[in-house]
């Protein structure tokens, strides 16, 4: 770590204190900013050929059908495959940043609101199915609440950190999960995976230039 004074042990001016704090600010940012790309190609991965193996099953039928036994487990180890991803890569972007307590408690409260948000979620589904929802209806329902959720959490993710693309990127999943819903099964899936997955896609190519840019600045 860069010490807070000279040489001969004087301490830094005011001016000279600002300039450190800034470089560091920079150093940090352009070592986040490194792994964002990879979370979000992960979820584009995850999202594109996750929902796309969904659609395959009967989207393409009579001439082309993939079974819901393969389709279905493929799409949850991508899922699971991106959570990792995103957890490992966000724990590596953020060692050695020292967080106060009020941060702390916001961080993993909304680590949290994640786990029992999506369980509240499919426990909604589990209702609506003994209550005689039938399965077409749920083969809609439960993508597109849990999509909505996830672009609700980008978005308030998004004002608690300010940041502007995350809400962007939130505003778009949910616009996404609302039309997508209208196509009915199985065509909704064909959408989530097109503009699901190109939206993070985009997210991934627009964050690796950004990245690259900051980086380039602190050479």
């Amino acid at each position: 770590m860069t010490n807070t004074a000279h040489d001969d042990d004087t301490p830094l001016d005011p001016a000279e204190m600002l300039a450190l704090v800034q470089r560091q600010q920079g150093d940090m940012q352009r070592r986040m900013a490194r792994y964002v790309p990879w979370i979000l190609l992960s979820w584009a991965l995850a999202w594109g050929v996750g929902f796309g193996m969904l659609w395959l099953v009967d989207g393409a039928r009579p001439g082309f059908s993939v079974p819901l036994a393969v389709a279905g487990p493929v799409f949850g180890v991508l899922l699971v495959g991106a959570g990792v991803t995103s957890g490992v890569l966000g724990a590596r972007s953020g060692r050695g940043i020292r967080s106060s307590k009020a941060a702390e408690f916001t961080g993993t409260t909304y680590g949290v609101t994640w786990s029992v948000g999506l369980v509240a979620l499919f426990a909604l589904g589990a209702s609506l199915t003994h209550n005689g929802a039938s399965p077409e209806v749920m083969n809609i329902f439960y993508p597109a609440v849990s999509l909505v959720f996830v672009g609700v959490m980008y978005i308030i993710a998004g004002a608690i950190w300010h940041a502007i693309p995350s809400i962007w990127m939130g505003g778009a999943i949910v616009a996404i999960a609302v039309i997508g819903s209208f196509f009915g099964y199985p065509t909704h899936y064909l959408v989530y995976a097109i503009l699901g997955g190109g939206v993070f896609l985009a997210g991934a190519v627009v964050t690796a230039v950004y990245s690259r840019t900051i980086v380039l600045k602190g050479l």
